[in-house]
C-alpha cells in the first residue's frame, strides 16, 4: 500500500490533514514549483454535488509503518485538500511531488509490496483501535487504470456498530503520486463517482506534471 494511501486513511477517518509522525516521513525539501503542481492535483468542491461542505483540517496521526519508511527519500512538494462532507459520506484527496522519479518508483514498489499492504494493515488496526474502532476488513479492489500506474484499496472500520466503508484510489505520474479518497456510511461510495473522481486527479496530475521530469 503506497504510504500516501495509509496517511490519506488516516487522514480521513480521524478528520486530520495534519502528516504522520516525522519517525519514517520522507525528507522534505519544497520547491515552489512542485508545491504549485501538488495543490493543482487536488479535487476541489466544485468537482463534487452541491451539498457537500469543507471541513478545516484537525491535528495529525501517528500511523508509523517500518515497510513504508521512506525518510531516505524526498518530497519538494506536499498538499492536501479539505474534507468534504455530505449527509454520511465524504471524499477528500493528497498529493505528492518526489525529487526524482527514483523516489517515486521506489516509493510505489514498498508500498505495493505484501511487506508493505501488510504493515499498513498492522497500522491501521493499531490507529482506528486506538479509538475504539475496528477494522473488519482491508483488501485491494479492482479498479479502471489510471494514469501510469494506480492501485485502489476498501477499508471497512466498524463504528458505533455501524460499518464505514473507505476507498482510497493511488495513482503515480512520473515524480508525483496522488490519492483520492471516498467515505460512506452503510454501503459503499458510488463506484461510478468514484472514477469520475479519481479521473479528474488523473487529469490534473498529468496536466501538472507536464513537462517536468
Amino acid at each position: 500500500m503506497p504510504r500516501i494511501a495509509l496517511l490519506s486513511l488516516v487522514v480521513v477517518l480521524t478528520c486530520a490533514t495534519g502528516a504522520l509522525a516525522a519517525r519514517g516521513d520522507p525528507q522534505k525539501r519544497i520547491v515552489p514549483a512542485d508545491q504549485t503542481r501538488a495543490r493543482a492535483m487536488l479535487l476541489r468542491q466544485g468537482d463534487l454535488a452541491p451539498g457537500f461542505t469543507a471541513t478545516a483540517p484537525t491535528a495529525g496521526s501517528d500511523a508509523y509503518c517500518g515497510a513504508l519508511d521512506g525518510s531516505d527519500l524526498t518530497l519538494t512538494g506536499e498538499a492536501k485538500s479539505p474534507l468534504y462532507a455530505a449527509a454520511g459520506v465524504f471524499a477528500s484527496s493528497l498529493a505528492q511531488v518526489y525529487e526524482t522519479v527514483a523516489d517515486s518508483n521506489a516509493a510505489w514498489r514498498r508500498g505495493t509490496s505484501r511487506a508493505g499492504e501488510r504493515c499498513a494493515r498492522d497500522a491501521l488496526a493499531r490507529q482506528f483501535g486506538s479509538r475504539g474502532l475496528g477494522v473488519q476488513s482491508f483488501r485491494r479492489v479492482a479498479f479502471p487504470r489510471i494514469a501510469e500506474k494506480s492501485v485502489a484499496y476498501r477499508l471497512v472500520v466498524a463504528a458505533q456498530g455501524l460499518r464505514v466503508y473507505v476507498d482510497v484510489v493511488v495513482l503515480r505520474q512520473g515524480r508525483a503520486q496522488a490519492a483520492a479518497v471516498f467515505g460512506s456510511a452503510l454501503a459503499p461510495f458510488p463506484k461510478d463517482v468514484e472514477v469520475r473522481l479519481a479521473r479528474l486527479v488523473e487529469q490534473r496530475a498529468r496536466t501538472a506534471m507536464g513537462g517536468s521530469p
